[in-house]
């Protein structure tokens, strides 16, 4: 009987891994008659013109996963037939949605991708196009004309309805604006953010600026609520330095120094900086000077300053000044730094680099004196969020990115600076500004 056993085992062995091997390749045959047989009844439905049929066909041979990638192209190319004959929305629409399952399935195939930003690009859909692309270029799915598209529309932009007579911004999240007789405050997203008065000047970090109301001149923080009282009109402020408890104001065309307590210093100026770090400078019209803390002034040698949009001369550890004819970079003390000289120079706002200009023609340069853009164009305003404003011949404006490219095109008389929120006063017509932002950013 063990004799027996002995050799009808492995007899039985070899038969049930036959049987098992057979039923294997049977199931491959199987599969792959079925599959074939999806793919010729999808081919016989676009034969026919019943383009969703054969659709329908090549979903139902996706299930045999034998080569899917394929077969989502087959279906882009049935959709393209049945498009390109009935151009309606309802086909665009089942379109879209199975080359969303294909990019989904396939997500470095760019052949997917494009299709989408095709179709929405047919209806002039941007914004959608604009994250198709988007997120294909995380799969690294995107190509040389979806790249180009994605540029341009990274730079579409708009212009709020919103029009404004005047403005003042320190880039710190207010703009004091004026329309229609009077002064209120925006945020940099466009949003009123104070209540309107016959004066307000430049805002604070904190929010806090001098206000001139019918009744007096008030310093007030950011919800309205009155710190000081001064009984005083003032036509213009600058920005209130809190560590130092001073304020350049303007009373009856002329810049003094105003304290919280209603202390008035005495020197009167032409310009008035802002206070940092203790200091500030300031001109009566026959030269500068360096005030400190407790009002005391000492003479510089500088024939111009450069304030920046706080009305401070300290800009990023940098001073810009002119002397003997030529304006040029000083540290904090006013000590010269390297040899940059410049016929004019615009203020430095991302602390890297400033537009200047030579022999009438303006370029950029870095903190250092480097040039980074030799002189090129009419003129420039310093980088910002890393784009900058420029000027053709024509007198129009237009903006460059941080690589020097022209990307937000010459159409408008003014242009300013980009705020954290990418949005920028901009002037379309005489006398006015309006924030220019991105459409799809």
């Amino acid at each position: 009987m063990m004799k027996a056993l002995k050799i009808f085992l492995p007899i039985i062995l070899i038969l049930v891994v036959g049987f098992s091997w057979y039923s294997f390749l049977m199931g491959i045959r199987t599969t792959r008659n079925d599959y074939e047989s999806c793919i010729k009844a999808a081919e016989t439905s676009i034969s026919d013109g019943l383009y969703e049929q054969a659709v329908e066909h090549y979903k139902a041979a996706l299930v045999y996963n034998v080569d899917n990638e394929a077969i989502y192209v087959k279906i882009k190319e049935t959709y393209d037939t049945y498009y390109a004959e009935e151009h309606t929305a309802f086909v665009r629409s089942i379109y879209l949605s199975d080359m969303i399952a294909a990019a989904t399935a396939f997500p470095q195939k760019t052949l997917f991708w494009e299709t989408q930003v095709d179709l929405y690009v047919e209806t002039e859909d941007y914004g959608k196009a604009y994250a198709v692309i988007a997120q294909a270029q995380k799969y690294g799915a995107a190509s040389e004309e979806m790249k180009l598209l994605y540029k341009e529309l990274s730079y579409s932009v708009k212009l709020d309805f919103e029009q404004y007579e005047a403005h003042k911004t320190a880039l710190n999240g207010y703009i004091t604006v004026y329309e229609d007789g009077h002064w209120s405050v925006i945020d940099h997203s466009g949003e009123q953010v104070r209540s309107t008065y016959p004066v307000i000047g430049l805002l604070n970090d904190n929010g806090k600026g001098i206000y001139q109301t019918a009744i007096d001149a008030r310093l007030l923080d950011r919800s309205e609520i009155a710190r000081a009282r001064f009984d005083l009109t003032i036509e213009d402020a600058g920005y209130y330095n809190e560590t130092d408890d001073v304020v350049p104001v303007k009373i009856d065309g002329k810049w003094r120094y105003l304290r919280s307590s209603g202390e008035l210093w005495e020197g009167v100026y032409e310009i008035a900086g802002s206070f940092y770090n203790g200091k500030a400078v300031a001109s009566s019209g026959n030269g500068w000077v360096l005030l400190d803390a407790t009002g005391k002034t000492e003479p510089l040698p500088f024939e111009d300053i450069k304030l920046d949009l706080y009305g401070c001369h300290d800009q990023n550890g940098i001073v810009l000044a002119k002397e003997g004819g030529k304006y040029r970079i000083y540290d904090t003390s006013f000590q010269r730094v390297g040899d940059f000289e410049a016929d004019d120079v615009d203020i430095c706002v991302d602390g890297k680099g400033f537009a200047f200009c030579k022999d009438g023609k303006w370029g950029f340069a870095d903190v250092n004196g480097a040039v980074l853009l030799a002189p090129t164009y009419t003129k420039a305003k310093s980088f910002s969020r890393g784009y900058a404003a420029v000027c053709n011949e024509e007198g129009r404006w237009g903006f460059l990115n941080s690589r020097y490219e022209l990307v937000i095109d010459y159409a408008y008389l003014d242009a300013f600076y980009f705020t954290s929120a990418e949005t920028c006063l901009v002037s379309a017509k005489d006398g006015t500004v309006q924030l220019l932002r991105f459409v799809y950013n």
